[in-house]
């Protein structure tokens, strides 16, 4: 079993998996960075570190039931990097089977979606073309 952040992106509802270190706060100022949207909205100062800001609604594609912006973010690892991700709702923390291996951005399981980290990093290294 793994223990994982129940949240909401867009009408997403999913779980994102424990690294450990997770923070929720309020989104704060953002720096923008040329190039990087519409998945690296930019920079933004967390526990007083500068973390890429990440808006997981860009590969998501769903709209937002009530058009509102996302006013929390999620700070976590991916794949050893601190970042923090734009969030609408966090639920709670739950436990869920550890998910079989997948290339999908969102693997089924068991009670919703999971964030699949590792094909997020992907994403974002995609993104920014390295």
């Amino acid at each position: 079993m793994m223990g994982a952040l129940l949240v909401r992106v867009q009408a997403e509802r999913f779980a994102l998996p424990l690294s450990g270190e997770q923070a929720i706060a309020e989104l704060g100022p953002v720096s923008p960075l040329p190039h990087g949207e519409p998945l690296l909205r930019g920079l933004t100062t967390l526990q007083g570190r500068a973390v890429p800001l990440l808006d997981l609604s860009a590969l998501l594609g769903t709209p937002s039931p009530d058009g509102a912006e996302p006013r929390l973010m999620v700070l976590t690892t991916l794949e050893g990097d601190r970042v923090a991700l734009l969030v609408h709702e966090v639920y709670g923390v739950t436990s869920l089977p550890t998910p079989p291996p997948s290339t999908a951005l969102l693997i089924e399981m068991p009670g919703g979606p999971l964030l699949n980290t590792a094909t997020l990093a992907r994403e974002v290294r995609a993104s920014l073309g390295s």
